[in-house]
């Protein structure tokens, strides 16, 4: 029997098909959701409202007035504005200091770059900090880039005597 000749997936012999499994699935009923009114983990969607009834029964459909109102409700912005390593909730002003995803910080923060000397607050990037588990920041720094390129250099470079100590050994081994 030759590989590839039949067109088929590679790894199936001939009269291997595709085999369908019955499948039973049950859902976890957690604690109540104040914000869905159900169990947790409920997914919400928006659809637009079709004639199948069949398909109406799969769940509760919201209009997407619905939904916009829900979202800017407080129950669901304590929801998504809430660290997933940690459990605080930015919304209610709590963090963790020391966790990756909070990064010191509720919503807001003084501007990173130069630490607020440009009196500008920066506003957490809920998204972006759940993806990647590490606090994002959207904002501008309002000092001349040379100034900014400053601050940088002085937040980023570490020239602590230990450090220096450190570089010099290495130099003198080299």
């Amino acid at each position: 029997m030759e590989l590839g000749v039949s067109g088929d997936d590679e790894g199936f012999a001939e009269g291997d098909g595709q085999v369908d499994v019955q499948m039973e699935c049950s859902p976890v009923v957690d604690l109540e959701d104040e914000l869905l009114e159900g169990p947790r983990n409920n997914t919400v969607y928006y659809a637009i409202p079709s004639t199948n009834t069949d398909e109406d029964k799969q769940g509760k459909n919201f209009t997407k007035d619905e939904v916009e109102e829900m979202m800017k409700s407080d129950a669901y912005q304590r929801k998504i504005a809430t660290c997933h390593l940690c459990g605080k909730c930015w919304f209610n002003n709590s963090f963790t200091a020391d966790c990756c995803e909070c990064g010191g910080f509720p919503l807001h923060r003084p501007c990173p770059i130069c630490q607020g000397e440009c009196n500008q607050i920066w506003t957490r990037n809920i998204r972006s900090s759940h993806t990647y588990h590490q606090a994002y920041w959207d904002g501008t720094c309002k000092l001349p880039p040379d100034v900014q390129r400053a601050y940088f250099m002085r937040n980023v470079v570490d020239s602590s005597e230990q450090t220096l100590a450190e570089g010099m050994q290495d130099l003198s081994t080299c």
